[in-house]
C-alpha cells in the first residue's frame, strides 16, 4: 500500500467515525494539499481535521490548522486524526506538545 493509499484510507475511516458520532455534512478534501483534510459539522461545532497516518503534523500545518479554526472562534475545533485506530488530538497551540486527547462524541465549548 502506498502512503497515498494509507492516507486516503485514514481519511475515509475518520469520515465514517465522525458520521457515526453524529457529525453532519462531513466533507473530505480529496487529493488536496490543503491543511484541512476533512470538515465536519455538529450543532454549534465545526471540526477542521488534518489526517496523518503516522500522527506527525509538521509545524507549518499545525499553524495553518489553528489559523483556519481561528476564523470561527468559539465554534471551530482544530484536530489531528491518526492511527493505529482512529484517534484524535485537539491542537491547543502551534508547538509539537501543544495538544490534548479529544473525542468526537463530546461536544465542547471552545
Amino acid at each position: 500500500m502506498t502512503s497515498y493509499d494509507a492516507g486516503r484510507r485514514l481519511e475515509w475511516d475518520v469520515r465514517k467515525r465522525l458520521i457515526a458520532d453524529g457529525y453532519q455534512l462531513v466533507l473530505r478534501s480529496a487529493g488536496s494539499k490543503t491543511k484541512v483534510d476533512i470538515v465536519a459539522f455538529k450543532l454549534d461545532q465545526v471540526l477542521f481535521v488534518q489526517a496523518k497516518a503516522n500522527g506527525l503534523c509538521p509545524p507549518a500545518e499545525r499553524v495553518e490548522l489553528l489559523r483556519v479554526a481561528g476564523l470561527l472562534p468559539g465554534i471551530a475545533v482544530p484536530v489531528v486524526a491518526s492511527r493505529p485506530k482512529v484517534t484524535f488530538r485537539r491542537l491547543t497551540g502551534p508547538g509539537p506538545q501543544q495538544w490534548e486527547p479529544w473525542s468526537p462524541d463530546i461536544l465542547e465549548a471552545v
